[in-house]
């Protein structure tokens, strides 16, 4: 089972990522509201996968971009998927070759998380294929 984290401010947001991730097979072990809190969940519970947020306030001096960099340099194993309000190829392809493994963008449409299910089943072949 592949343990999640998923770090968003917005609730709804939240619950769409948790309804994909448990589809294939994920099981949510904790959610973050802002940064600050998702990187001392990170710290706490080491998930396989988390999905952040770029787009949020920053809490205590922690932006999403700092907590993106401190997760792949302290767990270079820990596969992110971003997910931002941010259109921007430029920006994708910056966490990309950054370290993401996807880069999802809001808002959501059905074909949202259809590359970024391809990348995850590959990294972590026990999720179902659906």
């Amino acid at each position: 089972m592949v343990e999640a984290l998923l770090i968003d401010d917005s609730p709804v947001a939240r619950r769409v990522i948790r309804h994909h991730l448990e589809q294939i097979g994920c099981r949510i072990t904790g959610e973050a509201e802002n940064a600050a809190l998702g990187l001392k969940l990170f710290r706490e519970l080491r998930p396989q996968l988390v999905t952040l947020d770029l787009i949020m306030p920053a809490v205590d001096g922690v932006d999403a971009a700092q907590a993106f960099r401190s997760m792949r340099r302290e767990s270079p194993r820990t596969q992110i998927i971003v997910v931002s309000a941010v259109p921007f190829e430029k920006t994708r392809r910056s966490m990309v070759d950054e370290g993401a493994l996807a880069y999802i963008v809001k808002p959501f449409t059905r074909f949202s998380f259809d590359q970024a299910r391809v990348r995850l089943q590959r990294a972590f072949p026990e999720l179902a294929r659906r």
